[in-house]
């Protein structure tokens, strides 16, 4: 199983990002989505706190699916986000050879 983390910083970023391209129409359905990808992705921490503590069997396997359970429900909510856009990297220009 793959583990989804998702930083704070990440989703303040996506968030950001969300708010400043969509119309204000929009902007209460990214910030319900948004909100759902914070709940996910503390449940996960949650569940993955509860994984190194002393369980049963029984609680082991309940947790676990719970677990795949949040996981699966990030992955497809992140994948109803369309595309940010391609951003342009940073270049260092006229360091590396600087000419007196």
């Amino acid at each position: 199983m793959n583990d989804i983390n998702l930083p704070k910083h990440v989703v303040d970023r996506i968030e950001a990002r969300w708010c400043a391209r969509q119309a204000s129409t929009k902007g209460e359905f990214v910030d319900r989505q948004l909100e759902q990808l914070r709940a996910h992705r503390n449940n996960i921490r949650r569940y993955q706190w509860l994984l190194s503590t002393k369980l049963n069997d029984l609680e082991r396997n309940y947790i676990e699916r719970r677990l795949s359970e949040e996981s699966t429900a990030i992955e497809n909510l992140v994948g109803d986000i369309p595309p940010l856009g391609r951003e342009q990297p940073l270049l260092d220009v006229g360091l590396g050879s600087k000419r007196a």
